[in-house]
């Protein structure tokens, strides 16, 4: 999601100065320009070109590259305007003024505030006693603020803050998640890489052991191939064992010869039979 020039502008305006945003429209063109260029395009001294830059890395919002110039023999600075940083920045400042504002909102019929309209200074009560409701800066009388229409400030400056709030949060977060993917992209060939050099340090030592164990073992294979053809010959050279074949014998089943007995009588007719 973009930003619009006019408040990332208006953020470079008011923490840096209204002449560096000359600078930042410059930067916002092109990435990696020269400070040398940057002070012939606007028509002033490198001096005062590095003097509105250092203004803005105080906030981080410029980073540079530099190069040995060859023939001279000193340092270019190369700039660029850090977008990101600049979005996170507004974030910040909107959310801690919101909060702020809010507060003296809803503050508002209880604290009065003295205000100076030359030098636009702004003091609590207890303070503006202490200078006897005089300017600090200029020693012009301090006017109190008209409620009513500090409300009314405050409730548009709210609404502003808010709408600039939601549109650089969206940017910022959609900045993030496009780096989270790079990142995790970045992981993940790092990853693979990693994974086929130590695929390639496992197979190499597979090789490497494979090849000592074939070796080493060429004389034994030599020696279980010979015993193997000696089996095979001796049992070839053997005469073969005659085998007979055994009769099948014949299961003979004997005849049982019942002897018969005389029926003997019992009693007084047996022993008469008998006699």
């Amino acid at each position: 999601m973009k930003v619009p020039d006019e408040l990332l502008a208006s953020l470079v305006k008011r923490v840096a100065g209204n002449d560096t945003v000359k600078i930042f429209e410059i930067l916002t063109k092109r990435k990696n320009v020269s400070e040398f260029k940057i002070a012939e395009k606007l028509g002033i001294s490198v001096n005062q070109v590095r003097n509105m830059i250092y203004r803005l890395q105080e906030h981080n919002l410029v980073s540079f590259t530099r190069k040995k110039d060859k023939v001279k023999g000193w340092y270019i600075y190369y700039w660029t305007f850090e977008k990101p940083k600049a979005v996170e920045l507004i974030v910040d400042i909107t959310s801690k003024e919101t909060k702020e504002n809010q507060r003296e909102l809803d503050n508002i019929e209880d604290i009065r505030y003295y205000l100076c309209k030359y030098c636009r200074t702004k003091l609590g009560e207890e303070e503006a006693m202490e200078l006897q409701f005089l300017c600090e800066g200029c020693g012009e009388i301090l006017e109190l603020q008209d409620a009513n229409k500090r409300r009314r400030d405050l409730t548009k400056k709210l609404k502003k803050d808010k709408e600039s709030h939601i549109i650089a949060k969206a940017a910022l977060d959609y900045h993030r998640k496009l780096v989270a993917r790079a990142t995790d992209r970045l992981m993940a060939k790092e990853k693979a890489e990693k994974d086929k050099i130590r695929a390639a340090a496992r197979k190499a030592t597979a090789d490497a052991k494979r090849a000592a164990l074939e070796a080493s073992g060429k004389s034994v294979k030599k020696t279980t191939a010979e015993k193997t053809t000696k089996k095979a010959t001796a049992k070839k050279a053997a005469p073969k064992k005659k085998t007979t074949k055994k009769a099948p014998v014949k299961k003979t089943t004997a005849k049982k010869t019942v002897v018969e007995t005389p029926n003997k009588k019992k009693g007084i007719l047996g022993r008469v039979f008998k006699k």
